[in-house]
Order: structure tokens, then sequence, then C-alpha cells
């Protein structure tokens, strides 16, 4: 499929990084410093041209004939702009248009032909993971699968928790939620319905919200999170504090900001939030406010910096627990190597939304840790090497797991005597990359390039 992008910014540059091997790209920049540095590093055409022009739009649709177009520059209006222009160029283009401010995150009417077909917030979702990571206390990461209305998530599993000793396939799940996989030690484990859990695991789970909720009761949870304190009152923050003051549990919530004026704003916005105006990075409000003695500290800075100062700041004063989030891809690991695991990244964020949007669910649904830990949906039918044979007699390599099934829209977790059926959904997680291993389990041009 032909492709426009239009800003070649933070979600742009992400957007054309994630596609171009698989999509025919264009991006159009009118920043020559940033149009030359994107023709240099992917595999995508560039018109060094303001996309905001509607003769520019028009030149490069008639050229590229693009099935979608992709606007992500740094204004809202501006992408709803070019997502109208470019509909009413072609009303069969489809649009997606990258979003920070929710006032703008306005309902499509389904036939996309008021606006945009499909809006991305990535500011809203990572406030979302924040909110599920920093409220279910042994959880390090979250990714919500909206094609299928289940979650992924990885747990730790620390010194003294009841479910070290115990055996993945004993634990009760009550059909909400499968264990897929454990990292042990820096490896990926997948055959690990006999593994026995020991301290230091990282449990991979895929499940309902429910579900995801109930294992990390089981893991056990010594110290339930009641108290957060949110430092940065960005779109982040304060629809972070939104979600965490609307929780059905009773939560505590402070957010700190250095401007005065973004205090009086959040005051006037949020209900049951205590807001404090004060810079977080200065031991004294550190220490008046608490601000690493609470259950859950949360860092929503857009400086990748500040976020890591805070990050570190917390590990000496052993704070509970801390969330953050980081921008460039440089620092992951960074935030890694001191030890930090609950962090989200915001280019994950922005290529996992844009796979869910651009790339069929036969190729990818969304990758997990590393680039080539992906989960991808096999359809069942004719030519498909698992229609009417039962589970257990499926021969699976070394870095193949079928997690799920899917039949008649219910989610089902495949036991040994599960067969598979003509229409079945077969969500199947792999950490490699070598397509013969795969077609040897699914067939010949069952699996399309990874």
């Amino acid at each position: 499929m032909n492709v426009i992008i239009i800003g070649a910014g933070d979600v742009g540059y992400v957007a054309a990084e994630t596609i171009a091997d698989v999509h025919d790209v264009l991006v159009i920049e009118r920043d020559n410093d940033v149009a030359e540095t994107i023709k240099s590093r992917l595999n995508v055409s560039v018109l060094h041209e303001d996309g905001t022009n509607p003769k520019t739009l028009q030149f490069a649709m008639e050229t590229h004939k693009p099935g979608m177009v992709i606007s992500t520059l740094p204004r809202d209006d501006s992408n709803l702009f070019v997502c109208m222009m470019a509909k009413r160029l072609d009303p069969d283009v489809r649009t997606i248009a990258s979003i920070a401010n929710p006032d703008f995150m306005l309902e499509p009417r389904g036939d996309g032909t008021d606006f945009a077909d499909i809006l991305i917030s990535p500011e809203l979702i990572t406030a979302e993971k924040m909110y599920r990571m920093a409220t279910n206390e042994n959880m390090v990461d979250y990714e919500y699968i909206g094609s299928l209305g289940l979650s992924l998530a990885i747990f730790a599993v620390e010194n003294g928790q009841g479910v070290i000793g115990k055996v993945v396939m004993e634990l009760p799940s009550d059909d909400m939620f499968t264990i897929f996989g454990i990292y042990r030690d820096d490896e990926l484990h997948l055959d690990v319905d006999t593994m026995e859990i020991h301290a230091g695991d990282r449990i991979c789970a895929l499940g309902t919200l429910e579900g995801v909720t109930r294992l990390n009761e089981i893991i056990g949870v010594v110290d339930i999170a009641r108290e957060f304190v949110i430092l940065g009152g960005s779109i982040v923050g304060r629809n972070l504090a939104r979600l965490l003051s609307n929780d059905p549990k009773k939560r505590y919530v402070k957010i700190i900001d250095r401007s005065p004026e973004t205090c009086r704003e959040l005051s006037k916005i949020l209900t049951g939030v205590v807001v404090i105006n004060g810079d977080f990075t200065e031991p004294d409000v550190q220490t008046a406010e608490n601000v690493f003695k609470v259950d859950c500290t949360i860092s929503t800075s857009r400086l990748d910096d500040t976020n890591l100062l805070m990050c570190m700041s917390a590990q000496k004063f052993n704070a509970r627990k801390i969330v953050s989030r980081y921008f460039k891809k440089e620092y992951e690991d960074i935030f890694t190597f001191t030890g930090l695991e609950s962090i989200i990244g915001y280019y994950k964020i922005v290529s996992n939304e844009i796979t869910k949007c651009t790339i069929s669910d036969e190729m990818a649904i969304v990758r997990m840790r590393s680039h080539n830990e992906l989960f991808f949906n096999h359809r069942v039918g004719h030519g498909s090497k698992l229609l009417d044979r039962y589970f257990g007699d499926i021969p699976l390599p070394e870095g193949i797991r079928i997690v799920a099934v899917v039949r008649d829209g219910e989610v089902i977790y495949p036991r040994l005597d599960t067969v598979f059926r003509d229409g079945d959904s077969a969500i199947v997680f792999t950490n490699l990359t070598r397509e013969e291993d795969l077609a040897r389990v699914f067939g010949k041009n069952i699996v399309a390039e990874l």
C-alpha cells in the first residue's frame, strides 16, 4: 500500500520507520534539515514542502496515489485539516490524525467523511498505561490490544511473594488470562506451563483487564497502592490524575508542577486532586511533599533528563514504585541500565499504534519489549496446517507459542484437546523472524512476511 505521512517529527519519524519495510511511504516535511535526515536514514521518499498547503497535498496524492494519509504535525488542528483535505481530494483514502490535546479527540461519525477515520493520541495512551501500571502493584509493562479487547501485561515477582514456588499451570486463571511467557535471567521462556515461578521472574500474561488485575492479586500484594504523586502537569499528568481520582477504589492523588498558571488550570479541571505549585526537582519540595514516600511516584515530564533524574532520586530514597515516560529511543538503555522497569517509551507507543492501523493482523498485532517479539493473527482455513488438528498434537518450535484462539467473537485459551476449526483466528506470539520455522507450523504462504 502507498502511504503519505505529513510531518517527520517525533510521531512522523517513528511512523515512517515502523512501516517503511512494509509499505511504499512518502514523507512530506517542510523543514529542510529534518527532511534530509529522514531521507538519509529511512527507506522512504521525501517531499520537501508544506504538507498543510492544499496544492502540495493534491500534488502528492495525485502522484503517489495513497491508500492512507497519516498527519503527524505538531498542531492538532493542522492534522485534522490535512485529513479533511485528503478526504476531499479522495473520499476513499483512509486518514489518520495524531492528536495531543484530548479536546480534539472528536468521535468520528464512522463513514470517515467528516475529518478522519482514526485519531491517535500518544499522550492519552501514555496516561492510560501509567494508570494501569501504577494501580497494579506488580505490573511493570502494559499494552491494550483493542482489536481483541485483551490486555497484555508483564508482572515482576519479588522475594517473599506467595506465588514463588508454584507451577504456572496450577495457578487459578478462571479462563480470564493465560501466562504465555516468563523472562528469567534476561531470557524469554515460552514453554512455561510446567515451570516453577522464582523470585526475579517477569511473568507475561494475556487476558481481559479483569483477568490481568486478578493475576496481580495472585502474585501477591502486601501494600495496596493508595497514595500517588504525579510529577508534571502536562497533558499526560492531568489525564493520569483524572483517571486515578475517578478510580472506584479510593486513591489519594497529588500533582506537582512548577508553573503557577498550569497549577491554576489544574485546580479548575481536577476534582479530588491536591495541586502543588513547586519545582519537584528541588530537594526541599521533595521532602515537604513526601514525593518518594508514597505508594507510587509517577514522572510525566516531557524532558528525558528530568524524568531520569527523578527516577534515580526515587531509587536513592528507596521509593516503593516509580513509573516514568521517556521520549528519545536512546534513553531506553539508560533507564534500563539503572534498573528501572516501569518505563513507557513514546516511540514504542507510536510504533504500536501505527502498526495496529497500517499493518494487517496477519503481519503484526503488537510488539513486546524487543523488535522481534510480536503477536500476529493466523486465520485457520484451507491450506492451514492447524485445520482440524488438536492443539496438543501440534509440534511448536522453540520461540513460537499459540496464545489464544478467537472463535465467533469469543477468546479461548487453548488446551491440549482444543481442535482448530475453519474460521478460527489463532493469536500467535513469536520471538523469531525465520519464516521457515513459522511456515512449518502454519503452512506456506499462510504467515505473511514479518
